[in-house]
């Protein structure tokens, strides 16, 4: 085993009882690298990186000793390229106590972690490793920051995906009920869908027919919408016998500019339709050709609604067709 050697030593302001500042202490790091090396040098380092995780393992002495020595330099490293691999690893191997004491060190900086291309997938990896009895104090914080900012921020809507498979209702009732309130909205967003499509795939039974009935008065808009289109993909592979049914009722019934037609010529629609036509639901498809089939000559110009015609054996004459 390599020796451990003494790393650079920092200076710790204290203050004594009465309030005032007191001679400055020495704060000793023990750094198991040869040559030794600070952990903002870690950070940073790809090279000491690598040793430090290739002595990362379950139930080994030198993993404690690393957490020792990093102890106080999370928050730092979890926001570093190189850094983050250490404290991921770290996540995985500690042993129960230790990675308590960890995640206690970062949950005050959720916001900082989410925000960074590094350290958003240290919060995931909480969120994954981590009881769901104890991510009460990560959701928290997300709360005092605003569902609906880490919602559509771009690395902050990979974190509730995973808070939306690994927690649970206990712990996520008073957010989810936020974002199934607020699902048109979100749905419609670049980033945000991912969660909307999230909740429709791992939520409860109940969050999911939730969502569904907030979704229901828009969906023919929504099918035809770049983002929100997606979701509704989602909800027609994930939903109930219930739910499909009134999905599907939702989308035939729905008058012009946003009837099933007009659906079936829009770029995002026509695949809203070919979603439908996979189904094997009986009567769905034959009342979709029996649809595209007397749609009007404009509609027969687009090349998304001849595309989806095809699928259905509906052959639009060349002469209709827009070159």
């Amino acid at each position: 085993m390599a020796p451990i050697l003494e790393c650079d030593r920092e200076i710790e302001e204290v203050e004594d009882e009465s309030g005032e500042a007191a001679q400055p202490r020495e704060k000793s790091a023990l750094c198991p690298l040869t040559p030794a090396c600070s952990p903002t040098e870690l950070a940073e380092d790809a090279e000491a990186c690598n040793r430090v995780m290739g002595m990362l393992k379950v139930d080994c002495p030198r993993s404690q000793e690393v957490f020792e020595w990093l102890r106080g330099d999370f928050q730092e490293l979890a926001v570093s390229k190189c850094g983050c691999r250490v404290v991921q690893r770290l996540l995985d191997v500690l042993r129960s106590e230790d990675r308590d004491r960890l995640v206690e060190e970062l949950v005050p900086g959720t916001v900082e972690l989410y925000e960074s291309p590094w350290g958003n997938h240290v919060l995931t990896k909480v969120v994954e490793v981590m009881p769901a009895a104890s991510l009460g104090p990560l959701i928290e914080q997300i709360m005092l920051r605003g569902y609906r900012m880490v919602a559509r921020h771009k690395f902050g809507c990979r974190v509730l995906e995973r808070l939306i498979e690994h927690a649970t209702e206990k712990e996520m009732g008073r957010l989810l009920d936020l974002v199934v309130a607020n699902s048109e909205e979100l749905c419609r967003h670049e980033f945000s869908n991912f969660v909307i499509q999230s909740l429709l795939e791992h939520g409860s039974d109940r969050r999911r027919w939730m969502v569904v009935q907030q979704l229901l008065p828009y969906l023919p808009q929504l099918s035809s919408h770049r983002t929100a289109s997606h979701v509704v993909q989602r909800m027609l592979n994930h939903s109930g016998a219930e739910e499909l049914a009134a999905i599907i009722r939702t989308l035939f019934q729905a008058p012009p500019p946003h009837s099933l037609e007009d659906v079936a010529a829009s770029r995002y629609g026509s695949f809203v339709v070919e979603e439908l036509l996979t189904l094997r639901s009986p009567g769905v498809s034959e009342e979709i050709t029996r649809r595209l089939s007397s749609a009007s000559k404009e509609l027969l110009k687009s090349a998304h609604f001849v595309r989806v015609a095809a699928q259905c054996g509906v052959v639009v004459p060349a002469e209709c067709q827009e070159c």
